[in-house]
């Protein structure tokens, strides 16, 4: 019986042991589970903010080539009108000189016409003169 009890009794002692070895070492299985849960569940969360982030980024950067596209377009909207401005300008003054032109033009002969009307006046003057002077020196007997 001795030796029964010799035995048996080095297993009665280590069974407990062994239950609490595995015990312990489900508990630290289960932690170990749980902590590459929150690992992962970190990671997970990094990479959705780093995505997160990437299509802010894509966005702002979208939003400014919109911008910078507009801009240019506004900048040569500006440029086409101040040329228009610009060729509008030239060609009224160019419709000035020509109506100044037209205006002096019109002047001259204005004065062409004037003068042309005062020849003919004097001619007229001079002519009824020298029937005046002509019939004078017939009525005078020829003189």
């Amino acid at each position: 019986m001795k030796n029964l009890i010799r035995a048996v009794l080095p297993a009665l002692f280590l069974a407990p042991l062994s239950l609490f070895c595995s015990a312990n070492a489900y508990a630290q299985s289960a932690v170990m589970q749980q902590q590459q849960q929150m690992i992962q569940q970190q990671q997970q969360g990094f990479q959705n903010q780093n995505s997160s982030f990437n299509q802010q980024q894509l966005r702002n950067t979208q939003t400014q080539i919109q911008r910078d596209n507009q801009a240019q377009q506004i900048h040569q909207l500006n440029e086409n009108m101040r040329l228009n401005a610009d060729q509008q300008w030239q060609n009224n003054n160019q419709q000035r000189m020509l109506n100044n032109q037209n205006r002096q033009q019109r002047q001259q002969q204005l004065q062409l016409n004037q003068m042309d009307q005062q020849k003919k006046v004097n001619n007229q003057r001079m002519l009824n003169q020298q029937n005046t002077v002509d019939q004078n020196r017939k009525n005078n007997g020829g003189q």
